[in-house]
């Protein structure tokens, strides 16, 4: 019996291959990433995994036992047309036999094989076949779409290639790559007790876009949902514009719940504007922990205010709701878990959240809160979202009422706003937010300017605020108020 499970990784395949022979299990996993070399164009690299468990070891004249496994490769073109082929075997790492046959510890390790292909831009399938030669029962073989794009007049990023580890190299091996003996982790999946992801990435052509300037390499996590940005999981570099540049490096996951997240690397100028961007999909499994690390399971909920809520979709509204207020390890749990935990599991988190917050009335703090999620739901939601999702909504919930609400719906040249003057939020003092309406149609308004820390801040909010009657304005200027009716900027200075 044959069995093939296949998992796919955002632009990537990642392959679990089983072959039931006789109670043997082949297992091997095998993942690609494209690459290019200025000096011979683009190539594919490819990685495949074999678990030594689950191969056949036969004696090798040295008197220890080996493993070898056929491998097939081909690459056709989307014209049918083989442009590369190759088959070759595999060898395991020679271990020590006895007479009573290999100890399973002997044989707890992985193999590697990495290739590497050149090919020119284009679309192109992969076809892989894997078989145990010592155990000649069939086969198992695999099909995937493979898209090589790489220019010599653009700013681009290579796959982003996950890594076990790199090391400096003293000398040149199948595994070196810039200096350094890079070993791949051929998989996607990072278990309990892997507290780090290491990556590796290249970046093109810098250097005749950018000239001499310059430039910033970002990285970051995020949700894979909802694609939020885990603003504790970041990093950055900054970079010489070059042919190449190699960027290596790790983020510590070990904090990071179950679930499904993006490594993502971008390129900015020293404008901070984006030139570049790639992400790779990544799984991760830890324990069920609280943000503070604690144990979901201890958490008793009966005879509590949550008991109440038993209904899936309420108790993730009510859960939804407090985004606006959580800390960012909360906001990385609900992003992963709200699909998918179970009623009880959400009524443990929903209690605990406000049992942190009042640990001598969770309940009166949750309804004293609730009271604000319904007058923003009522005021600033629309037919599509809910109150505490828009940006007003969560302003709101997150800073208080404001001090004072300038609302300006019908000047000539602007888009309808609001601006918002906060006397105090939190250590800050005399605070603004300015929201618009660039639909014109939606209650949905979005928040284009603020000068407190941590909001989005724009230079150009009066030009883009000003936008709906003046669309030949080149924003590269420096704007000087001129248009008629205009009172932003006025009331951003002195709110009343």
């Amino acid at each position: 019996m044959k069995k093939t499970i296949i998992y796919l990784t955002i632009n990537f395949l990642c392959v679990l291959l089983v072959n039931d022979i006789h109670g043997q299990k082949l297992k091997a996993i095998f993942t690609y990433r494209t690459f290019y070399a200025p000096e011979s164009g683009p190539y594919v690299e490819t990685y495949l995994s074999v678990d030594g468990k689950s191969v056949t070891y036969t004696p090798t004249i040295s008197g220890k036992s080996q493993a070898s496994i056929e491998v097939g490769m081909k690459f056709t073109n989307d014209q049918g047309a083989v442009v590369y082929q190759d088959k070759y075997n595999l060898l395991s790492p020679e271990v020590i036999d006895s007479t009573l046959g290999l100890k399973s510890q002997d044989k707890n390790f992985h193999f590697l094989d990495l290739q590497r292909v050149s090919l020119k831009n284009g679309k192109y399938i992969l076809e892989l076949t894997i078989a145990d030669k010592n155990n000649t029962n069939g086969s198992n073989k695999i099909n995937n779409a493979v898209n090589v794009e790489y220019y010599d007049n653009i700013i681009s990023i290579s796959d982003i290639q996950l890594v076990e580890s790199f090391t400096p190299s003293n000398e040149t091996t199948y595994i070196t790559k810039s200096g350094y003996d890079v070993v791949p982790y051929v998989d996607f999946f990072y278990p309990v007790g892997l507290d780090k992801i290491s990556f590796y990435t290249e970046i093109y052509n810098t250097d005749k876009v950018l000239g001499s300037s310059g430039y910033l390499v970002s990285f970051h996590i995020e949700s894979h949902e909802s694609k939020r940005k885990l603003e504790n999981l970041t990093g950055f570099i900054r970079q010489q514009a070059q042919p190449v540049n190699v960027i290596m490096r790790e983020i510590s996951i070990k904090d990071l719940p179950s679930g499904n997240y993006n490594l993502v690397v971008d390129v900015k100028n020293s404008s901070n504007e984006l030139l570049s961007s790639k992400r790779v999909f990544f799984q991760r499994s830890n324990k069920l922990a609280l943000p503070d690390g604690g144990d979901f399971s201890k958490i008793e909920v009966n005879n509590t205010f949550v008991s109440q809520f038993t209904d899936k979709d309420v108790l993730s509204d009510l859960i939804l709701s407090v985004v606006p207020i959580s800390t960012n390890l909360e906001k990385i749990f609900i992003d992963n878990q709200i699909n998918l935990s179970d009623v009880k599991l959400m009524q443990q988190f929903l209690y605990d959240f406000w049992l942190r917050r009042n640990p001598v009335s969770p309940e009166a703090a949750w309804i004293s809160y609730n009271n604000e999620v319904r007058k923003v739901n009522s005021e600033f939601g629309t037919r599509i979202i809910k109150g505490y999702a828009s940006e007003r909504g969560r302003v709101y919930l997150q800073y208080g009422a404001p001090n004072t609400i300038s609302r300006n719906y019908t000047e000539p040249s602007a888009y309808p706003y609001e601006i918002w003057h906060y006397y105090k939020t939190g250590s800050q003092t005399n605070r603004k937010f300015v929201f618009y309406n660039p639909d014109l149609v939606t209650n949905d308004f979005t928040l284009l300017h603020s000068d407190a820390l941590g909001e989005p801040f724009n230079n150009q909010w009066e030009m883009l605020l000003q936008k709906r009657n003046t669309q030949s304005r080149d924003y590269d200027t420096e704007y000087k108020g001129d248009f008629y009716g205009n009172k932003a900027k006025e009331i951003f200075i002195d709110p009343k």
